[in-house]
Formats: structure tokens, C-alpha cells, sequence
């Protein structure tokens, strides 16, 4: 081969073969893990869908509902902060100052959409309550000491009889450990039961999370961690007291003193998980009261074990298993090997809710495993590559290998061995190279596996002609470089610096068959991604986004009326540059993708972003006995002077009494409504029913007299995509005040026929 080729740069079994597609927050994938058992955890599914900027929202939202079981999703957008969060009093809820208080309450999700919901400095607290979803949320930097604190130092904290909680895509952060005045992360206590932890990030913190508070709060759990980063914590990933855990696929770094630590007749089933960089990650510490712990399918790189000692007791530095564990649910797992980079490209809030799917490294339906160790092999590599065709044969299984220097203990041969646990490893960390040489015929494909991550720039070359084939930064568990079809006598690993000696495991050579498409693109080794945002004016739609290390041949533009992308509209395709502009649109809400083809044919999907079209802000009235009202609990009459229209509406003198209407506006979102009405009395307050939920609450006092008629206060409430049924019903005994009209504030509203339509 003459000259320097580009390279396309992929990850072994095709990262983007193994992420699911995004999906928007109301209609995300179903929970996972323990969370499935127990009845399942469903969440809001099926209420009312509110949304949030204020911590005060949300506790308005959960406080407006008919019972503290009425299902909600609540979505949440903004920054949520100790200034914008307050008490709400409801018989539905029982909310507190300075946390995200969800006590006594149940079947609620809360969900971040648009730009994302940041909780700066405020816990979230679930006590006494049951099927919480949580998902795609921002919580960091909550201090149990200093100013301000909030939920005892802990960003997500359950205790007193919680079951059946789904925690998906969350970044919980701190700022330090207890000496900071953090606590943790993730804590379960006090019978908190159930419990998954899914695609989220847990960093920078003293504490991880505990399952159990004390040596007799034994009895919690279960719970499934999984698809999680832990990065650079003390402790505590988790701490168990007595409790059973499943750990999967997560990506455990910068442990600094010790992480799962069953204690107690606490157990852990640890599988597939790739620990990096860590000291002691697993093992029952500071206790002499043994846990326990299964363990199948680990990576183990760069572990400082200490030695088995009074209350420190690793289970490595060979890790075996101590117990039998049996899962009652199914979940695939994912080569441990493949677990940073997927994990890099799914966890922690902001993703669009990306998974993984079809992993390489078998699935499970559940029950005992067999397995008795872990394992730091990922296998050889040949065969399929798990999303774009077949590698084949690993060609230098049956070449040679020599290099430019050798550390004592490791050889040259170690790297064309087909074993993952033995390694080539230099004497220095710079200017040197390992080589597959004896090759004949063509190939296309070169997969390195390293040990750890310490190489900072590399290069392929061919060592025939000198001509340099790809280049990169790091190289990392699994790196599959596409050459095209090249063929030489012998190919060279140059390493020309990295932090330290580095330790290569395998350098494969494949001419691999078939597609070789879904790469994770691009020449600097990092994460594909595409991040759209959108943004309105006027009528038009502006898309503008991010795209990072692909090898950029197409993008195409794709538009819905709903957030769901399957049966999306491709509206452009060619397009050049990083913007575009969809002019000219009706009133609506309209959600946008951004579909990114590399020059390897591999495909990326963006985020989902939405715009909401809407007419300048306007208000209409609705009388009585005219289009859009419906009915009341009473009559419509005209015996007391001052009012517009036809007559007044009067109910029953009842609790529950009401008058209902029918309105349509083009898009979802917050409307306010307010009510002209008389009363000669004393207050007659009200609920504002929105399609039969309890959105807000509504004092009638007096007017001065039946003839006299005033406007209500504004209410705001959230309304659907189309036609809403509004009702005003009376909570007390005597009845509303008589209602002469309702306007409603808002884009493009409209009276609706009462059936519906």
C-alpha cells in the first residue's frame, strides 16, 4: 500500500451495533432489574404529564392530584435550586422545603426533557412511597453541613418502606467526601426494597451508596446495579448490609480505599464488570461480619489488592466466588472488555436515554451461574463483530511477533497468543513498537486490546514500505481499526507515548467479511455522538448541533409530531454545515433528529429536540350557552345583574358541584385560566380538574354582592396537544360562586366540541 491512508476507527463488536436508539422521556424503556419484580415499576405511566421549572412545581404537581396513588409523569426542564423550591401543602402529598420531598405518595415518575433538569445543591428524598421512576436527572454537590444543605448530604436518598423505584440515566456528583460536608450518593435504608440503578454516572464523592444504614437495618434489598460509571469515590459501590445485590457491566475507576463491600450476610453477584485503576473494589472491609459475593466474567486491571487481615477482608487478588446467587429476571450482558466504551457512551443524564442491546458476551434469563472466578479475557476476537459483518480468522495467530523491547515478564509472543490475560508490555513508555510479521495475502481489519489505559498516541504502520496506515490518541480494552484492503509481510504497533509502560494483550489481524459499518467513527479514538438543539422564531424551527469524531458523508434531517422517531419524516438530506432551518410551520409542536452517515456507512442518530409553533399570546372567553361550554351542575340563569353573555352558570349548592368546557390549543404546554364570577357570600373555593386530573386549587371569596363580579386569580395548568376538558368543581359544601365566564391565556386556543373532537 502507497501513501497514508484515512482511517475509520471503530470499538470490537461495533459500539453502535450495541446502543439502542434514543427514546423520548415519556415513552422510554421499561425498567430493568429488581425494579421488575415485586409488581413491576411503572411509575406515572398512564396519568397526566405536567411540566416543571421550579422545585415548587413539582411539589404542586404531586399535591394537585386527586389522591397521593393518582399516576403522574412530571417533566422537568431547568435548574431546581434551594430558591426556587417550597413547601406545598396537599392532602395528596406532603412536601418540605429545601429537598425534592416524594413521601407518602405513589405511581410518579419524574423525568428531565429538553435541555436538560439540573438539581444544584437539592436532594431527592422518597420515603414511605412506592413505583418511582427517576430518570434523566442532574443532582449534584447536596451537603449535610455548610450552607445550604439538603436531604442529609445525600443526592438520591430512600428509606421508611420504599419498594419498586427505577433510577435510569442519572449524573449524581459531588464536590468531595464528609470532611466537605457531602454524605452519598445513592443510599437505601430503613426496608427500601426493589431497587435498579441503571445507566447513570456516580462520581467525585467520599461515598458511593449504602444499602442498610446500620448493623441492624438488615432488611433491604434487593437491588441491580448496572451499565453505571463509578469514578473516583472513597467507598461504598455499594456498601451492603445484609441485602442482596446484582452488579453488571458497569465501569468501576479511581476506587480509592474500597468498593463493593458485603458485610453482614450482605452478597453480591458481581458479572461482567470492568474495575480499573482501584484499590481493593470488592471484599467485606472495616467488619469481620463476612458477606459474601459471586463473580463471572470481570476485568481486573491495575487492582492494588491489600493483604487479608482484622476487618479487611479482599476477595482478591485472584477473586473466586464465595456464594451462589440466583437473578429471577433476564438481562444481557456485555463483554467486560466493551463495558468502558459503552458505558462512556450511554450512562448519566443528557444521553437520550441510549442503551445497550445485542451484547457481545451472552445474555442470561436468570437463576445460578456455574462460574466460580472472574475472568480478565475478552475473548480472542474472532469471529462476528457484532453488528457489521464477519472478522473471521485472527490472521496472527498464525504469524510472529517481535518489537523493540520487552518488560521482564511479558514477551512478544504474548500479543499474538489469543489469551487476554498475558501481555507485551515495553521497557519504556514512549518510542516503541510491537509487530505481527509472516503475514501473507490481504487484509482489512486490525483489533489492539490493552490493558488498562495508558497509551496517548499510537500508529499503524507498514513496516514493508514505511507508509504510516491510521493513527490515534488511546487505545483503550477493545480498539478495531478498518484499513480497507491492505496487504503486507509484517504490520507495526507504534506506541510513541503513553503514561506509562503500556500493556498490550493482543494485536489481532482480520480480513473481515461482510459490512463493515457501524463504527464509532472518527480519527481521535473518542465517542461518536451528535447533539442536536432547537431552537424558535417566529414560525421557524432552528436546528443546530454538535457532531464529534465522525468521518462526516451525510446528514439528514428528520421531523415528527411526536417524540417517538419511528415513523419520523426525513425532511432534508446532503446537508452541509452544522445548522438548518424548518420555516414556515403551523402552529404545533414538532420534535427533530439529526441522522449522521459516516464515510464507512455507519449510521448516528442525535438526540430529540423539540419546537413549539405558536401564534402570539392571546386570550378568548368562553360564555355560558355558547361554543366550548359544556355543562353545569345546575342552572344557567340571568336573575342577578352584571353579567356578559347570556346568563351566569349556578350550581348546586354541593360539594363536587361544577361547570365544564372544551377547549383545543395547537401544542402542549402551560395555559393560564382565570374566572369571572360573582359572590354574595363567603369564599367557595374550587379544584381545576384538567382531563379529569387535579391541577390546581382556586379561592372564590367574596365580591360584595351577587351582582358584583370580579376576576378570579390566574391558575396556570398544563394542557395536551389538541382538545382538554376543564372543569371548576366545588370543594365546599355551598357550592361555586356563580361563574359568569372563563378565559383562557395562552397560543392559539380555541373552543372544542364537548364530545371530544
Amino acid at each position: 500500500m502507497e501513501g497514508h491512508m484515512e482511517f475509520r476507527l471503530k470499538r470490537t463488536a461495533v459500539l453502535a451495533a450495541l446502543l439502542g436508539s434514543f427514546a423520548a422521556a415519556d415513552v422510554s424503556a421499561q425498567a430493568t432489574g429488581f425494579a421488575t419484580q415485586n409488581g413491576g415499576t411503572t411509575g406515572g405511566a398512564g396519568g397526566n404529564v405536567v411540566y416543571a421549572t421550579t422545585g415548587t412545581q413539582i411539589h404542586q404537581a404531586l399535591c394537585n392530584r386527586a389522591s397521593s396513588s393518582t399516576p403522574i409523569i412530571i417533566h422537568v426542564e431547568g435548574t431546581i435550586n434551594h430558591g426556587n423550591t417550597s413547601k406545598v401543602s396537599g392532602s395528596s402529598c406532603n412536601t418540605a422545603d429545601g429537598v425534592i420531598e416524594l413521601k407518602e405518595i405513589s405511581n410518579v415518575s419524574l423525568i428531565g426533557v429538553g435541555n436538560g433538569a439540573l438539581f444544584d445543591q437539592l436532594g431527592i428524598h422518597i420515603r414511605s412511597s412506592s413505583n418511582i421512576i427517576l430518570q434523566n436527572l442532574h443532582v449534584r454537590n447536596v451537603k449535610k453541613s455548610g450552607s445550604p444543605t439538603s436531604n442529609g448530604g445525600d443526592a438520591i436518598g430512600m428509606e421508611s418502606n420504599v419498594s419498586n423505584v427505577w433510577a435510569d440515566h442519572l449524573t449524581l456528583e459531588a464536590s468531595g467526601g464528609e470532611s466537605e460536608g457531602y454524605d452519598a450518593l445513592f443510599d437505601m435504608k430503613a426496608d427500601t426494597k426493589y431497587v435498579t440503578l441503571s445507566y447513570s454516572i456516580l462520581r467525585n464523592s467520599g461515598r458511593g451508596g449504602l444499602v442498610g444504614s446500620s448493623d441492624s437495618d438488615l432488611n433491604n434489598g434487593p437491588v441491580t446495579f448496572h451499565n453505571n460509571l463509578y469514578q473516583n469515590i472513597d467507598s461504598r459501590t455499594p456498601l451492603l448490609r445484609g441485602a442482596t445485590a446484582h452488579a453488571y457491566n458497569n465501569h468501576y475507576v479511581s476506587i480509592n480505599s474500597s468498593g463493593m463491600n458485603p458485610r453482614i450476610g450482605g452478597k453480591i453477584r458481581a458479572e461482567n464488570n470492568y474495575f480499573e485503576d482501584s484499590k481493593d473494589p470488592l471484599g467485606t472491609f472495616y467488619t469481620n461480619d463476612m458477606g459474601s459475593w459471586q463473580v463471572s466474567g470481570n476485568v481486573w486491571s491495575n487492582i492494588q489488592w491489600t493483604s487479608e487481615g482484622d476487618k479487611n477482608h479482599p476477595a482478591g487478588p485472584n477473586p473466586t466466588s464465595t456464594t451462589s446467587i440466583s437473578i429471577p429476571y433476564s438481562y444481557s450482558l456485555c463483554d467486560a472488555n466493551l463495558v468502558p466504551q459503552i458505558v462512556a457512551s450511554t450512562a448519566g443524564a443528557n444521553k437520550g436515554l441510549a442503551r445497550a442491546t445485542n451484547c457481545s458476551g451472552g445474555s442470561s434469563s436468570g437463576g445460578s451461574s456455574s462460574s466460580s472466578s472472574s475472568s480478565s479475557s475478552g475473548g480472542s476476537g474472532s469471529g462476528s463483530s457484532g453488528g457489521g459483518g464477519d472478522l473471521g480468522t485472527n490472521l496472527a495467530l498464525a504469524g510472529g511477533a517481535d518489537g523493540s523491547s520487552k518488560a521482564s515478564g511479558s514477551s512478544y509472543g504474548n500479543a499474538i497468543d489469543g489469551d487476554t490475560s498475558s501481555y507485551w508490555q515495553p521497557a519504556s513508555s514512549s518510542g516503541e513498537r510491537i509487530s505481527v510479521k509472516n503475514l501473507s495475502g490481504t487484509f482489512n481489519t486490525v483489533v489492539i486490546r490493552e490493558i488498562g489505559n495508558r497509551v496517548q498516541s499510537w500508529r499503524l504502520v507498514n513496516h514493508d514500505t514505511g507508509a504510516e496506515l491510521a493513527s490515534g490518541t488511546t487505545v483503550g480494552s477493545a480498539l478495531q481499526v478498518y484499513l480497507g484492503d491492505v496487504s503486507m509481510s509484517k504490520i507495526n504497533l507504534m506506541i510513541d507515548s503513553a503514561s506509562g509502560a503500556p500493556q498490550i494483550a493482543e494485536f489481532e489481524i482480520y480480513n473481515a467479511t461482510g459490512s463493515s459499518s457501524s463504527s464509532s467513527g472518527g480519527s481521535s479514538g473518542g465517542s461518536a455522538s451528535v447533539t442536536l438543539n432547537v431552537s424558535v422564531s417566529g414560525s421557524n424551527a432552528n436546528l443546530n448541533w454538535n457532531v464529534s469524531n465522525i468521518d462526516v458523508r451525510n446528514q439528514e434531517v428528520y421531523r415528527d409530531t411526536d417524540p417517538d422517531p419511528a415513523g419520523r419524516l426525513r425532511i432534508a438530506s446532503g446537508v452541509t454545515g452544522n445548522s438548518y432551518t424548518d420555516s414556515g410551520l403551523a402552529d404545533g409542536i414538532y420534535y427533530y433528529w439529526i441522522k449522521v452517515t459516516d464515510q464507512n456507512l455507519a449510521t448516528y442518530n442525535s438526540n430529540g429536540d423539540d419546537a413549539q409553533i405558536g401564534s402570539a399570546t392571546a386570550t378568548i372567553t368562553l360564555q355560558e350557552n355558547a361554543s366550548g361550554f359544556c355543562g353545569v351542575d345546575g342552572a344557567v340563569e340571568s336573575e342577578h345583574s352584571g353579567f356578559t353573555g347570556a346568563g351566569y352558570a349556578n350550581t348546586d349548592n354541593a360539594s363536587g358541584a361544577g361547570v365544564d368546557w372544551s377547549v383545543t390549543v395547537p401544542a402542549a404546554g402551560n395555559y393560564s385560566l382565570k374566572w369571572r364570577y360573582a359572590n354574595g357570600g363567603s369564599d367557595r373555593p374550587a379544584a381545576v380538574l384538567v382531563n379529569g386530573g387535579n391541577q390546581a386549587l382556586l379561592s372564590m371569596g367574596s365580591t360584595g354582592a351577587w351582582s358584583s363580579y370580579s376576576d378570579s386569580s390566574a391558575v396556570t395548568v398544563w394542557l395536551n396537544g389538541g382538545t382538554n376538558s376543564i372543569r371548576l368543581q366545588a370543594t365546599g359544601s355551598s357550592g361555586l360562586g356563580n361563574i359568569d365566564s372563563m378565559s383562557i391565556t395562552g397560543a392559539a386556543s380555541a373552543a372544542a366540541n364537548c364530545s371530544g373532537s
